[in-house]
């Protein structure tokens, strides 16, 4: 056992989903006179889950945590609570913004994992909007935000390396003044991932809520799941935010149609991402999943494999962010239920790789 596992094992019982008595229980069981409390804020700024940790570390009697790390939790704390509610609002107006030119969009991430997810906006640190659009909108819509004094991050002229950029992650980045960000999308995934259901059958099961009094259109519980599971495989759990938004979402899903769940990864070929994750969620924060799920998570061995690669990945500290070539080319090769999805990553890895390599050329060039 090294000396930063015991932060750590603190700080998932701090974040992880259940009822207030379970976590306080939890975080009692792990925490002792001696918490190195320097670490475990570190490890939460690390895995960007202060929120959490926050909410955990307040179902305890006043008198258990440090009054410095009870304020600097809760300053930050209403801080998100703030950029949520204001992102929200943005969100909002966005939206119908563009819905009043015939533009469909779906929000999700974000804001909108703070409230609906995490029931409260000091729990989830958001920086920015997340809107997907149908891939024939993608440009109008991006037009319609410039005429709304949004612009792209980066000031230059769009040359074929920027659109081809664009085109592989299937998303753009635009700013207003120096407030608000928006991630337009044209899929949840980038391009070299060809999991993952069309914005048809996306927008068909969405629906419109009400968050912090702005209607929002937003993506089906058991979509939003699957999204968020497409998010850790993203970004290889270099984080323990991701495996916190899964394990969230399942918990805050009270009536998840398991069955219709699994039957949809299937049809979209999200199976072994789904398994993998779930996996690690079981294996951190005890996530309660259905016999069934469990059988399938032991008959697919490679989704079993990843998701101890996973777990261990997230237990290594501080280091949990890079991975080799070799990992990254392993692990996204292996997630794909088909061998027609291993041949599609294959290719579009292999011209991003490509993509990425111009860039850093044209970086150098332009610093000489």
């Amino acid at each position: 056992m090294t000396s930063s596992s015991s932060p750590f094992r603190l700080l998932v019982a701090c974040v992880r989903p259940g009822t207030g008595a379970e976590r306080a229980e939890a975080v009692a069981a792990r925490l002792s006179e001696a918490t190195d409390w320097d670490r475990l804020l570190q490890l939460a700024a690390h895995h960007r889950v202060r929120g959490p940790l926050y909410r955990g570390l307040m179902s305890l009697s006043p008198d258990r945590v440090p009054a410095d790390v009870q304020d600097g939790l809760e300053s930050s704390a209403r801080a998100a609570a703030l950029q949520n509610k204001f992102l929200i609002g943005e969100m909002g107006r966005v939206q119908s913004l563009l819905a009043d030119t015939g533009v469909q969009s779906l929000a999700f991430k974000g804001p909108v994992l703070a409230y609906t997810v995490y029931q409260d906006g000091r729990y989830r640190h958001t920086r920015d909007i997340d809107l997907m659009v149908r891939p024939v909108d993608f440009e109008h819509a991006k037009s319609l935000l410039v005429q709304d004094e949004y612009r792209p991050f980066r000031d230059r002229t769009a040359s074929l390396l920027d659109r081809l950029g664009v085109y592989l992650n299937q998303q753009t980045a635009l700013i207003r003044g120096n407030t608000f960000a928006i991630d337009l999308h044209a899929s949840l995934t980038p391009i070299v991932h060809a999991s993952g259901a069309q914005f048809e059958d996306l927008w068909g099961r969405s629906v419109r809520q009400a968050v912090e009094g702005t209607c929002v259109r937003l993506l089906h519980p058991r979509d939003r799941l699957l999204m968020l599971c497409q998010q850790a495989i993203k970004n290889r759990w270099n984080r323990l935010k991701y495996t916190c938004d899964v394990a969230e979402c399942l918990w805050a899903t009270d009536d998840l149609d398991w069955r219709a769940l699994w039957d949809e990864a299937q049809r979209t070929a999200q199976a072994r991402l789904l398994l993998a994750n779930l996996f690690i969620a079981h294996e951190l924060f005890q996530t309660p999943l259905p016999d069934f799920m469990h059988a399938e998570i032991e008959r697919d061995r490679h989704a079993k494999g990843i998701g101890r690669w996973g777990v261990r990945k997230l237990r290594s500290g501080l280091s949990s962010v890079g991975v080799s070539v070799s990992e990254r080319m392993w692990l996204y090769w292996t997630v794909q239920d088909t061998v027609s999805h291993s041949i599609h990553y294959a290719g579009y890895s292999l011209v991003r790789n490509l993509w990425e390599q111009a860039q850093h050329v044209r970086s150098a060039l332009r610093g000489s």
